[in-house]
Order: C-alpha cells, then structure tokens, then sequence
C-alpha cells in the first residue's frame, strides 16, 4: 500500500522489480522506472531499460534518454551490460551515444564484449562508433568486429575502401573485403574488389574473389579458375574453390574437374573441393567424384588411409554424393588398382567389399588384414 502511495505521487522508492516498473511506466512515473536501473538483478535492470524506451511521452523521454546514459556507465566494469542488452535495436540516438561514447574509447574495460553490445544497436550513433573502430588502428579482433556489422552499409562505403586499399593489417583487408560482398554491386565497390585480388595477401585475395563472386556472378568465373588453379597460397585455392558450392554452371563444373584432376598438396583445399562436388546439383559433378577415384588413391593414399590423412576420402564423398552409382564407380577404380600403394589398395578394397563386390585387401604398414 505504501509503495503503490509513492508510485500515485512518484515519489522513489529504493526498491523496484519489473511488475513495478510496468505499473510505474502505466502511470507515468518515470523516475520510478529510472530507480530499476540501479538495481542488483541483471535482468531488472535490462527489463528496465526496454521498458524506459518503450516511453512515448515528450517529458517521460527526455527522463529516461538521462536515466539510461548516466547508468550505463558502470563504476566497477565500465559499463553495464545488462543496460546494453536491454538497448538492443534502439535506433534513436538520444539513449544509445553515452554507450557508443563509452565504446569508442580504446581503454574501455571488456572492450570486444562493449563492441559485440553495440553492433546489437542500429541507431546512427552506434553506427558511426563502429566505423571509426574498424578505421582505426586498434587491435585487430576488434576491428574486425566492428566492421562486419557496417561494412556493407553504403554510408560507410568510402571508408571500408580506404581501409582495404591502404590498412597495413592483412586480416582486416581481408574481413573488409568479405563485408563489401554484401555492400551491393556498385563500380567503386568491384574495382576495389578486383585490386585486391591481387593483394601481397593470400589471405585478402581470397576474400576478394569470394565477394566478387558474391557481386558479379559467373563473371568472376575466369578470376575464380585461375586463382584456383595458379595461385601459390592455399588459402587462396580453397577460397576459389569454396566460391563454387552449389554450382551448377557448366563452365564452373569444367573448371573443377580440371582442379580436382590436378594434384592438390593442401588437405584444406581437397577437403573443400569434396564438399563443393558433394554440393552440387549438375551429374556432371557426380560424375568427377567417380572418374577422379584412381587419381586420388595414387596421387594422395601414399603413405596411410584417409582416416590419417585429411582430404583424401574421395570415395566416401563419391558415396555421398550418388549411392546408386558407386557399386560401379568403385569397382573400376579396384580394377585399376596395379598402380596404388598399399593403402590405396586397402582403401579400394576395403569399399568394394562394403558395396556388394569381392575384393582382396591386402595387409599395410600399421594396419592388419582384416
């Protein structure tokens, strides 16, 4: 009876929990609400928070904007992740700067936590708090973060292109240049992309072809082959093949058997090239899976079996990928078996006789007859 008389003439109670803040928000008692910011319980002071945003009155507004920006500041942590969460999708700015202010300082305690809090806020303010970070020169996970949030957002286009055309940190190019793929086609955008296919970075030329892709289609197609085939970094080759998942072009399927046929001494870029075959929906990809079997044996089960060697387990994708083919896929990769090592043969054999046929299997280094 009491606390409802204080809430009648909004007189602050010490004490608050969220039905009081919602009795207090019915009747407009909005230094009430304000008290639930300072309370113990985490989730009070987030339920208060959305509450307190929830306030359409001119007067109760301008209490509750205060009431958020002066709490969020935390005497202890620096500021209060409960307020944050409850300022998830705040577009207004009036009670979003004080936190974004908060963020940009590069001193700020549990900064990449701080970052992650604010890419959760829309509002313009945030927003630009989080471009200036993925534009400076602060530590690199936290750049990254900030800028996959608005790389792609057209108002910080320009200074996403500046960082991936002059930052000397090689990850950050490289995140830039996976956030422009989805910055929307535009010729600034795909000009700066093409330049950085041929950064000294094998990491950002990567990321630069996957957006191309991303942007342009089947005309980064060529760029994508050449990469796949030629470049010196692996990261490179398996970002050019990964490009390709679900294709059903021709001209793309064309470009993956070549590589699927060509020895491949990185297991992180076979194993893609598996998954990508897998992923696709043209026979023809099906197709590479089987005929590409002898190769990989005698090219890759050299020195042990798939379980030791990443990348290698080709008939298993082929399995995967088209069942009812692979009784015949297998038998003739097993016919051609005179020019496997010994665990090529194993390997083969082993899946013939899984898949109804009757084959030997000869005894390995570390590995027994069964």
């Amino acid at each position: 009876m009491l606390l409802s008389l204080l809430f009648s003439c909004d007189m602050t109670p010490n004490h608050v929990e969220a039905s009081d803040i919602d009795d207090a928000l019915s009747r407009k008692h909005y230094k009430t609400m304000c008290v639930g910011l300072s309370m113990k319980d985490d989730s009070v002071r987030q339920y208060a928070t959305e509450r307190m945003r929830a306030v359409t009155e001119a007067e109760g507004i301008a209490i509750a904007d205060a009431c958020i920006c002066e709490n969020i500041v935390h005497p202890q942590f620096g500021w209060d992740a409960s307020i944050a969460m409850g300022l998830t999708g705040e577009q207004r700015d009036e009670p979003t700067a004080c936190f974004a202010t908060l963020v940009a300082d590069p001193a700020q305690q549990n900064r990449m936590e701080a970052i992650t809090a604010l890419t959760r806020i829309p509002s313009p303010s945030a927003r630009q708090a989080l471009a200036d970070i993925a534009a400076s020169s602060g530590p690199t996970d936290q750049r990254i973060r900030a800028l996959e949030s608005i790389g792609g957002m057209e108002n910080f286009r320009d200074s996403m292109l500046k960082v991936l055309a002059e930052d000397s940190d090689e990850a950050v190019r490289a995140a830039t240049a996976t956030a422009l793929g989805g910055a929307g086609k535009s010729s600034p955008v795909v000009r700066a992309l093409k330049d950085a296919a041929q950064d000294e970075a094998g990491v950002v030329r990567g990321a630069a072809l996957v957006s191309l892709k991303r942007l342009t289609g089947s005309s980064a197609d060529d760029a994508l082959c050449e990469a796949m085939m030629k470049d010196d970094s692996a990261e490179v080759r398996r970002a050019s093949v990964g490009a390709f998942q679900g294709t059903k072009r021709p001209s793309a399927i064309a470009c993956l058997k070549e590589r699927a046929m060509s020895f491949e001494e990185d297991a992180a870029v076979r194993e893609t090239m598996l998954k990508v075959l897998k992923s696709s929906p043209h026979d023809d990809a099906a197709t590479i899976l089987c005929d590409a079997i002898p190769f990989w044996l005698r090219s890759y089960l050299v020195e042990d079996l798939p379980e030791k060697l990443p990348g290698t387990d080709i008939i298993k994708a082929q399995n995967d990928r088209d069942w009812k083919r692979s009784y015949e896929c297998v038998q003739k990769a097993y016919q051609r078996r005179g020019g496997y090592s010994c665990y090529g043969k194993m390997y083969v054999g082993y899946w013939f006789n899984e898949l109804g046929g009757s084959g030997s299997i000869p005894e390995c280094p570390k590995y027994p007859a069964p």
